[in-house]
């Protein structure tokens, strides 16, 4: 299974805001409907294999206060 896409509505500081979790899909929320397009089948270049097969690698990075703990927590509270 994979975590392609992750829509925030609200929680502590992320209001409204999607997070991208795969190089393979492209991923569009708009008024309530996510629409998601495989680059593979449209043939839109994206990075395979970076280190090995089926692993992708994905980081949350920015400034101190933007909300990186917050998406790990809500991973987290989501995943149990």
């Amino acid at each position: 299974m994979e975590l392609v896409y992750l829509w925030v509505e609200k929680y502590k500081n992320i209001k409204n805001e999607g997070f991208n979790f795969s190089p393979r899909f492209k991923c569009t929320y708009k008024d309530g409907n996510l629409e998601i397009t495989d680059k593979k089948k449209t043939k839109e270049p994206y990075l395979k294999n970076f280190l090995v097969n089926n692993i992708n690698v994905t980081a949350i990075v920015g400034e101190n206060g933007s909300g990186k703990s917050s998406i790990l927590e809500l991973l987290l509270i989501i995943n149990s």
